[in-house]
């Protein structure tokens, strides 16, 4: 029997899924319409997008309102996007939704069908819920662009070192440096970045996906674009994010060896814990996105300071989605000698907690609490070693 995975007593939750979609179609070009009485659309401009103030992008909220919903009335929703779409001409248009669509049983792929239909401009449906990460929604949202936009034709066997990084978005890189730390990081071993999806890059360059030799999945967002794409042309792709040297070395190589055989690779795969009792680390635990607390903690074993203390570091990754039950959590954040996560899991520290608590800011959490304290930790020259002073 599943367990109940809903009650949060002292953690927070992660960005919702309507903000994933928006994040990840912001620079691109189209109209994101969040299908919603108006709630959802504040939390993520407030909150969850740190470009809101600095660059522009059309983002819509429908207005949803009580009697509409109770009479399932699509109307409204459909003659306000189309006279959107006419007066401010998207490149193409994305249709999400927070939780009373879901409850109501909308039907985003029909609705999305009757405004091109009525406007002529690609229309996207995702269908989201408002309950699901902001890891579903943007895996979904990039899956839909691929889908929809990218030409599997395109794609042909090669061994040239063009990549793309897929899963790229602030709420998992923030904006202080650390996309652009990664593009040089791949750059100046050679390899050219063909496309960011879905940071720096244009509509224009997305749209040429399959041009490159393979996929880089930077985050857990990226994964549903890599697998669609490898089942529509058989790009491989490689999962991980160079964290620090010793990361970027192996991460590095594990492309080089990908764009030679055509082989997928993930050579951070084994660096998990469970959270079942029973299995819990006694070391250094890194909680947060899959991804990322999977490629830290890889780094930091490589460390000579970590094999010094004897311990060995864990990753530690919640499923937004799927859940982990909050005890688990406390029980494996108890029992760690180190924790390196999102300031606020310290307010699970009570007697019995780590000794040493490092704080990791990350967006998709915190929001803008602790923006100003995110590390440049994407790229080769992020010093790990940083992490374990103190001790």
């Amino acid at each position: 029997m599943k367990k109940d995975y809903q009650t949060h007593v002292f953690t927070c939750t992660y960005t919702a899924d309507v903000s994933g979609v928006c994040s990840a179609m912001y620079e691109l070009g189209g109209m994101t319409v969040l299908h919603d009485p108006s709630g959802c659309n504040s939390t993520y401009t407030t909150h969850d997008e740190p470009r809101w103030y600095d660059s522009d992008s059309l983002m819509f909220v429908s207005g949803l309102d009580e009697i509409t919903a109770v009479m399932g009335d699509d109307t409204v929703l459909i003659k306000d996007v189309v006279q959107a779409a006419r007066d401010l001409h998207p490149r193409f248009i994305t249709l999400c939704g927070a939780s009373i669509p879901h409850i109501i049983a909308f039907d985003y792929k029909g609705v999305a069908h009757l405004i091109e239909e009525k406007c002529g401009i690609p229309v996207l449906p995702v269908p989201t819920d408002g309950l699901r990460s902001y890891v579903s929604g943007a895996d979904l949202a990039f899956r839909s662009f691929t889908e929809r936009f990218c030409d599997p034709s395109e794609y042909q066997r090669k061994k040239e070192k063009k990549i793309n990084l897929l899963g790229v978005t602030p709420l998992d890189f923030s904006i202080n440096g650390n996309v652009e730390a990664l593009r040089k990081t791949f750059e100046e071993a050679g390899f050219e970045i063909n496309a960011c999806m879905a940071m720096g890059d244009t509509f224009e360059q997305l749209v040429h996906a399959y041009r490159a030799g393979c996929n880089v999945v930077v985050s857990s967002a990226g994964r549903k674009a890599a697998r669609y794409m490898k089942k529509q042309s058989g790009m491989p792709f490689v999962e991980g994010l160079p964290v620090g040297e010793a990361a970027a070395q192996t991460l590095l190589q594990a492309v080089m060896e990908t764009l030679d055989d055509g082989l997928d690779r993930n050579p951070f795969a084994d660096i998990s814990c469970s959270g079942e009792e029973g299995t819990i680390p006694q070391g250094i635990v890194v909680i947060g996105e899959e991804v990322f607390s999977r490629s830290l903690a890889y780094a930091l074993n490589a460390l000579p300071e970590t094999e010094k203390y004897g311990q060995k570091a864990f990753a530690f990754s919640p499923d937004p989605d799927e859940g982990i039950a909050e005890q688990d959590l406390i029980r494996v954040m108890r029992s760690a000698d180190t924790v390196i996560a999102d300031p606020l899991y310290q307010v699970v520290q009570k007697p019995g907690a780590p000794e040493h608590f490092v704080k990791f800011p990350h967006e998709a959490y915190s929001g803008r609490i602790f923006r100003d304290q995110i590390p440049v930790f994407a790229g080769k020259d992020y010093q790990v070693c940083s992490l374990l002073k103190g001790r």
